[in-house]
């Protein structure tokens, strides 16, 4: 192909999705709507994304940037000159390495378990059931209590087999921060480590706390926290592929690194679970935080607080109720409305938004997700004005509908239905409750690979 077919093809590609800097997106993009910041972003890719930070004792650039991000994550998080940290190109990354160093940390002691225990709440991320499944140990899940963590049951379930305490700052179902000031006490009593995930929070809640918000201590500044994940790519507005996992000191950093000087290639150096992987992504985040510094970033916070207040209020009126309270740049909200058909009818008017289900068990209803980023202060009240015109639209496809061809097994012509745009993604998480756990892992992994064929 020529170069003008290969940009063709490229374009004609780009055409099949929604825009991230449209306003419409509310999850996998966090936009600004400052072009400054894609421009820096992008010059910082392609001047570094060629260089490998696979050894950066020849790509010596990799050692200031990293140093410098870290630095930056670190004074966020209340971290004093022994917090240390990595660069990571993920959350799910990020929590990997924390985990890891948890299970090492937990092999040391003796007279240990065989296999390692994390204690989280069942709103804790998917990626500690991940990195659990890659490294060997078992994630117990405990209850919550209007959608955090509950005290007392952590209290209870801390045994000899605990190798980490996770908690979220804020959870990503519901955008409330675990109360991790208490629980910490519990880790300091039983000697357990505890991580704290705020690859959401992490760029957002303290330039909300400097704008006057309450928000709960989950920092370094809580005694018994010894690891944070938080993602650059999220409200630091990097690229794609920038995370940070800090250790309370470099003795748990150490447990989080893979070294390996037995080979006769070279000597194997992984600060973070990928080895070969562009420089590009680094440079970028410290250039997209270098152009926004604090004032910044707080700048962009008040976009968000205010986007917010716009939305929940426009909410409210139309019937609308929030699942827990209202803590971060999350919205999760419930009405006695159709959500199903809430969220087809607002896709047909352009919008993207998750349908998550409820837990019945903690008296939490099925709901919808909203995060919200700085360029939904502008888009607000085009999105309660559309909202209304939703809830008045006869939709194509609602739940009863739905639940009518789950009950005749159709899962086929749910999933043939997703896959060319008839029905929306949001019905996902109805079809999942209608089967076993392992059938419905199995049924994705069939439909992924079809995809992708």
């Amino acid at each position: 192909m020529s170069i003008d077919e290969v940009l063709a093809v490229l374009k004609k590609a780009e055409s099949e999705d929604p825009s991230p800097s449209s306003g419409r997106l509310f999850a996998y993009v966090y936009e600004t709507g400052d072009e400054n910041i894609r421009k820096v972003a992008r010059e910082a890719l392609m001047m570094f994304g060629e260089k490998n930070l696979l050894d950066f004792t020849v790509f010596k650039s990799a050692i200031f940037f990293e140093r410098e991000v870290v630095k930056f994550a670190r004074e966020l998080m209340h971290g004093d000159d022994k917090v240390t940290g990595s660069f990571t190109f993920g959350g799910t990354e990020s929590i990997m390495l924390a985990v890891k160093a948890a299970r090492d940390h937990y092999r040391k002691k003796e007279g240990r378990a065989s296999v390692p225990e994390i204690l989280a709440p069942v709103t804790i991320h998917p990626a500690f059931s991940k990195a659990a499944h890659y490294l060997g140990l078992k994630v117990v899940k405990l209850p919550v209590v209007e959608t955090k963590a509950d005290v007392n049951t952590f209290n209870e379930m801390v045994s000899d087999k605990t190798a980490l305490i996770a908690l979220s700052a804020p959870n990503w179902p519901y955008g409330t921060v675990d109360p991790v000031g208490e629980i910490s006490e519990i880790a300091l009593d039983k000697d357990v480590l505890l991580h704290v995930d705020a690859c959401l929070g992490g760029f957002i809640l303290p330039f909300f706390e400097m704008l006057g918000e309450k928000i709960p201590k989950f920092d370094f500044r809580v005694e018994g926290v010894t690891s944070i994940s938080l993602d650059v790519h999220k409200y630091g507005y990097a690229p794609k592929g920038s995370s940070v996992v800090l250790f309370r000191d470099a003795e748990l950093k150490k447990q989080s690194m893979y070294v390996d000087v037995s080979s006769p290639g070279y000597v194997f150096v992984n600060q973070a679970v990928l080895s070969s992987r562009p420089e590009g992504p680094l440079a970028a985040a410290f250039a997209v935080i270098s152009y926004l510094g604090v004032e910044g970033y707080r700048s962009l916070a008040s976009k968000i607080l205010s986007a917010r207040g716009k939305i929940y209020s426009g909410m409210k009126r139309l019937g609308f109720k929030s699942v827990g309270s209202v803590e971060s740049s999350i919205l999760s909200l419930y009405s006695n409305s159709d959500l199903l058909g809430f969220v087809n009818n607002m896709k047909k008017l352009g919008w993207h938004l998750h349908l998550q289900k409820g837990l019945k068990e903690y008296s939490i209803p099925d709901n919808i997700h909203l995060t919200l980023s700085p360029v939904h202060e502008s888009a607000a009240d085009d999105f309660v004005m559309d909202a209304e015109r939703a809830m008045e639209m006869e939709p194509e496809v609602d739940s009863i509908q739905i639940q009518k061809m789950v009950e005749r097994g159709e899962f086929g012509e749910i999933i043939r239905g997703i896959e060319d745009g008839r029905i929306d993604s949001s019905v996902i998480p109805m079809l999942l409750d209608a089967v076993p756990e392992d059938v419905a892992v199995e049924l994705i992994k069939n439909v992924v690979i079809e995809w992708f064929r």
